[in-house]
């Protein structure tokens, strides 16, 4: 009968001892799941911290005092790990500030490249009108210089055409002229010719005449 006795006390002993750690496994996964709830960023760690001392608590299940302490420091750990929590968001909210920041001063150089290559623009279209107007003086200059050169060609042809006249009008005087010279020259000629002829023809007729008057002799036989 001791035997038997000893057996059960065993098999009672082993039962309690699963209960035990049933019921440190159910609070300590119920824990995990008001803390997975709660925070859920930080499960991996409060796993591991419960891995650790699992074995301990098989070890000596009979000081479930002890167990019952340990669950309320791992409260105490949990609400460290919420302050430490609160104190990287207020990290992460000083984070976006700086980026802003950064966004902000990445912003005011694309305005400043934008004001430079506005300015750069504007520079080259002052330029492009300078040039233009440039181009048109010149062509202007140009223009002017042709027509004053035609204009003065025009008046080369004029002056050249007049002396053309000129000299014809008088190569016609001279002619005329020499015409005239001649034409009186003739009539000297011919009013000296016909009083030649007049005086030869006058002395014929009154030799003529003079013959007429004086007798006729008779011829002898």
């Amino acid at each position: 009968m001791a035997r038997t006795t000893k057996k059960t006390a065993k098999k009672k002993t082993a039962t309690k001892k699963k209960v035990a750690a049933k019921r440190v496994v159910k609070k300590k996964t119920a824990v995990k799941k008001k803390a997975a709830a709660k925070k859920p960023v930080k499960k991996k760690a409060v796993k591991k911290k419960v891995a650790k001392k699992a074995p301990a608590k098989r070890k000596a299940p009979a000081k479930k005092k002890t167990a019952k302490k340990k669950v309320v420091k791992k409260k105490v750990v949990k609400k460290k790990v919420a302050k430490k929590k609160v104190a990287k968001k207020k990290v992460a909210k000083k984070a976006p500030a700086k980026k802003t920041t950064a966004a902000a001063k990445k912003k005011a150089a694309a305005a400043k490249k934008k004001a430079a290559a506005a300015k750069k623009k504007a520079a080259a279209a002052k330029k492009k009108v300078a040039a233009a107007k440039k181009k048109a003086a010149a062509e202007r200059k140009k223009k002017a210089r042709e027509n004053a050169a035609a204009a003065r060609q025009k008046l080369r042809e004029r002056v050249a055409a007049a002396a053309e006249a000129l000299a014809a009008a008088k190569a016609e005087a001279a002619k005329a002229t020499k015409r005239q010279n001649l034409l009186i020259n003739m009539a000297k000629k011919k009013e000296a010719a016909v009083a030649r002829f007049v005086e030869s023809w006058t002395k014929k007729e009154m030799a003529k005449i003079e013959k007429a008057l004086k007798p006729k002799r008779r011829k002898r036989r």
